[in-house]
């Protein structure tokens, strides 16, 4: 390519200071700016895993992407050439960026909780944690993006842009979500796959547009306010013994007053305490086989409830429970089914869902015979339903 300087303007070539990436300033740092401005014949080294990308005036003007080492001339950075008037007689002639080419990883997290308004529980604020992988496969826009537009020269500040983007579109998952599908906070473990595929999706046009691709989306922890797990535990404790609210409030207060009783805490306030307490429940027990003596005899207790295993933790739960108290997991009874379109439970049998209104039965295109929900053939003439 032929030369736009004249020999007079093109500074006499002389020993240059040479610049590479230290391996211990690598580590998980996306980027890396050379200390000083590059000069005529410095030489960059550059390595596999790494581009070196010149940049002036606000704008990535040239990329090293092979490996080797590169002087500083219109030969390996031809763009020199074009830039010969404004840089005739000045040596400083602009900053050498690394970046690293292999697939790096973080870990992001909501720095404040997310407001998120469930069926069950009201306004719930969740906090979401987890792991993405991504690496740069632009680097001239990469540079241009983050350095000459959003003046972030350190790879602190480009991370925490991509972790604000993973928390901004975990929001909009989650919201898709209880619109689409009427997902409640004890149904988020059965979603987690599908909230990082929706994430990783929305993520990446935004990515993209700076030089970046979110690889991957992964270990997301959903951690719910300890109000709203203890109530998930009560609830869970309650279907088990098969009993209502009342009744586990009162078993847990009697549960209580025994053990103060038994442990005399508190010296000889508790003690005494534990003697008043001993002594009114001794009176409410003789009280009550009074009571039982002027009774006929009542029937002998109703045997165990009969129990269904979890769909997908495989536990051993009371059968008519509707959340399964380790997993989340929603059962639907054996006599009702769900509404494609809101999700909710209907009736077998039903023609129209009375949540939304959804039409539930369609008819053979052959016998018009009326279909249940999800039905492949006529069961009258064996039509195949596409």
């Amino acid at each position: 390519m032929p030369l736009l300087f004249r020999k007079s303007d093109i500074p006499k070539a002389d020993a240059r200071a040479t610049f590479h990436w230290e391996d211990t300033q690598k580590s998980e740092n996306v980027m890396y700016r050379i200390p000083r401005n590059i000069q005529w014949n410095d030489n960059v080294v550059v390595r596999e895993d790494e581009y070196a990308v010149f940049f002036r005036d606000g704008k990535a003007m040239h990329v090293f992407d092979r490996p080797g080492r590169f002087a500083m001339t219109t030969e390996n950075v031809p763009v020199l050439g074009k830039l010969a008037a404004a840089l005739t007689g000045i040596q400083q002639l602009g900053e050498i960026y690394y970046l690293q080419r292999r697939e790096l990883r973080g870990k992001f997290g909501t720095a404040e909780p997310l407001a998120f308004r469930d069926s069950d529980f009201g306004l719930v604020r969740i906090r979401i944690f987890g792991d993405f992988a991504y690496k740069v496969i632009d680097p001239l826009v990469f540079i241009t993006q983050f350095v000459g537009t959003e003046v972030m020269s350190s790879s602190d500040k480009v991370i925490e842009w991509m972790k604000a983007q993973l928390v901004m579109c975990i929001n909009d998952a989650l919201g898709e979500l209880k619109r689409d599908k009427n997902m409640a906070v004890v149904d988020m473990p059965a979603y987690l796959q599908e909230i990082e595929q929706i994430v990783l999706s929305k993520v990446s046009d935004s990515a993209e547009r700076y030089g970046i691709k979110i690889t991957k989306i992964a270990g997301l922890n959903i951690n719910l306010p300890k109000e709203v797990q203890e109530a998930i535990d009560k609830r869970g404790a309650m279907g088990a013994l098969g009993v209502g609210y009342m009744q586990y409030q009162t078993g847990r207060a009697v549960e209580g007053v025994g053990v103060g009783a038994a442990t005399g805490e508190g010296g000889a306030t508790g003690a005494m305490a534990g003697l008043g307490a001993g002594a009114g429940v001794g009176m409410g027990i003789g009280t009550a086989m009074a009571q039982a003596m002027q009774q006929p005899a009542q029937a002998p207790p109703a045997p165990p409830r009969p129990t269904v295993k979890c769909p997908k933790c495989n536990i051993e739960v009371p059968e008519g429970t509707k959340f399964c108290p380790n997993c989340g997991t929603r059962f639907t009874a054996p006599e009702m089914t769900v509404c494609p379109r809101c999700n909710a439970e209907v009736k077998l049998g039903s023609k129209f869902c009375p949540n939304c209104g959804e039409n539930l039965i369609t008819n053979c295109p052959k016998c018009n015979a009326e279909l249940a929900p999800g039905v492949k053939f006529c069961p009258e003439c064996g039509q195949k339903i596409e």
